[in-house]
């Protein structure tokens, strides 16, 4: 690997070490799977990696690997793990973590490694994530596919700005449990926090770019197209996305003075960010959060999966199943079969119900109704049904569906 790579946007040591552990994780992947090449995914790729108080790595590698046959997911997890380990890091994926309970950042850092065949690189769906393995990865290894993907912004759907608020309703939650809203955190629990209050700004910026039709897969450049498009008329938002865009690559958590502030500022941009595009995308409006939840799960099922399963466009029924039928086969939990809405969608509801649980607390029943159907619920208390809430997501997301 010639070290012609620019990992982060900082200068000298921290970028050096950056690029000593890509080598050593991209000679691990080379030597056990023998691909046709390698890119570097995620911030990381785009030049723009996540460093703690400018001297330590953050967030994870994300690799993906071009292979003529398909490899197992076994087979990459395996691998991923001994590439964490061969850089000092426990491989563990944070979702799975029990709720984030006492984390430790260097014991779930972890090498998500993806594969693509060489023949599905022209049929790739028209993701956010697809755009950016064209333009915003760095070739690693062996020869340069990228241009086999076809792909421009303006294709990009507005599904994937719903699915930005399904993940972001998910890690705020999975960042905030009783104790720390106290201010009691443990270990890494903070820094985690923190970072994910600040994607979720960034990930609201996101879903609002693509109602315009707009995308960079680069981090400053949503900013630009954010500021430029967005400034005059959500100004208060314009400034915290940049804000966070530039804590998201210069990650000093010493200037972030309450923890517990931020998240609950995170949380309340996004929810005025999913009613923002309820209205303006839907057509939806609602007193509160538990109507606008009910509106819009009743509403955006029959269009969410368009893009990503275009044989059903609007029917929304069929091929949803069968993504109950392999969760229900994941969780051995059979009653979510009695609902034809894909489990992932539905997780979001009570994902952001739960959120304002603690200041609206009939939400909880609320959140209870939807997750009787996704997982065995006994209890009606927050800690109860935050911690179903993580199981089935983490359930559902490590399929790695898209």
């Amino acid at each position: 690997m010639k070290n012609t790579f620019k990992f982060t946007t900082h200068p000298g040591n921290i970028e050096k070490e950056v690029q000593r552990k890509a080598k050593i994780v991209t000679n691990i992947i080379a030597q056990e799977l023998q691909p046709l090449s390698i890119l570097m995914f995620g911030s990381f790729g785009k030049g723009e990696g996540t460093i703690l108080n400018k001297k330590e790595l953050f967030n994870d590698f994300d690799m993906y690997i071009i292979t003529e046959e398909k490899v197992p997911d076994a087979e990459l997890d395996r691998v991923a793990k001994k590439a964490s380990a061969a850089i000092g890091m426990g491989g563990g994926e944070f979702i799975e973590s029990d709720g984030g309970k006492n984390y430790n950042r260097k014991q779930y850092f972890h090498v998500d490694l993806r594969a693509l065949q060489h023949k599905e690189l022209p049929r790739l769906k028209k993701t956010t994530r697809t755009y950016e393995i064209k333009y915003a990865t760095q070739l690693l290894y062996g020869k340069d596919y990228r241009h086999l993907i076809t792909i421009k912004a303006e294709e990009l759907p507005l599904s994937e700005g719903w699915r930005h608020f399904i993940n972001k309703s998910c890690l705020l939650l999975l960042a905030m449990d009783n104790q720390r809203r106290k201010g009691k955190f443990h270990n890494d629990e903070k820094l985690i926090a923190n970072y994910y209050s600040i994607k979720t700004y960034l990930g609201c910026a996101e879903a609002l770019l693509l109602l315009k039709k707009h995308f960079s897969g680069y981090y400053q450049g949503r900013n630009k197209l954010f500021q430029k498009i967005y400034g005059k008329e959500l100004p208060a938002l314009a400034e915290k996305v940049n804000w966070a865009t530039n804590m998201k690559c210069d990650f000093q958590p010493r200037k972030i003075k309450n923890t517990v502030k931020l998240w609950k500022e995170a949380r309340d941009t996004l929810y005025f960010t999913i009613t923002y595009l309820a209205e303006h995308a839907l057509g939806i409006t609602a007193k509160n959060k538990k109507e606008l939840m009910r509106k819009i799960y009743k509403k955006l099922a029959y269009t969410y999966h368009g893009p990503y399963i275009p044989l059903i466009k609007h029917a929304g029924f069929p091929l949803q199943y069968g993504l109950n039928l392999l969760y229900a086969q994941r969780t051995k939990y059979y009653p979510t079969l009695l609902n034809w809405r894909d489990p992932g969608f539905r997780i979001w509801m009570p994902a952001f119900l739960l959120l304002y649980a603690h200041e609206e607390p009939e939400l909880l029943e609320e959140a209870k109704k939807y997750l009787q159907q996704l997982a065995p619920i006994t209890t009606n208390d927050f800690e109860g049904l935050r911690t179903a809430t993580l199981y089935c997501y983490g359930k559902y997301y490590t399929q790695r569906l898209l």
